[in-house]
């Protein structure tokens, strides 16, 4: 054998190593998108069930419907209280 032969066959055992590297860091890549793609699919059929129901006069419609306006004033009252109240000091 001579010493070309042997640095090749190290550069083809490393390239092989590394191919092998990147092949599972990209199964793993792709594991991890499906984990979030199925959590957001979950939570898009949660939203979706509770339309259907928030449009009716059951108590979880008018659960739905007072969360919501309470959502709302939470959200336009507080940052308007916040800068009122950080300006009277």
């Amino acid at each position: 054998m001579d010493g070309q032969t042997i640095e090749q066959d190290a550069r083809t055992a490393e390239y092989l190593r590394q191919k092998e590297i990147f092949e599972r860091s990209m199964a793993d890549l792709r594991r991890d998108w499906r984990k979030r793609e199925a959590g957001g699919h979950a939570v898009m059929a949660v939203a979706y069930s509770l339309e259907g129901a928030s449009r009716k006069e059951t108590w979880l419609g008018k659960a739905v419907t007072v969360s919501k306006y309470a959502l709302i004033t939470f959200a336009a009252v507080l940052p308007n209280l916040a800068m009122i109240l950080m300006l009277a000091d």
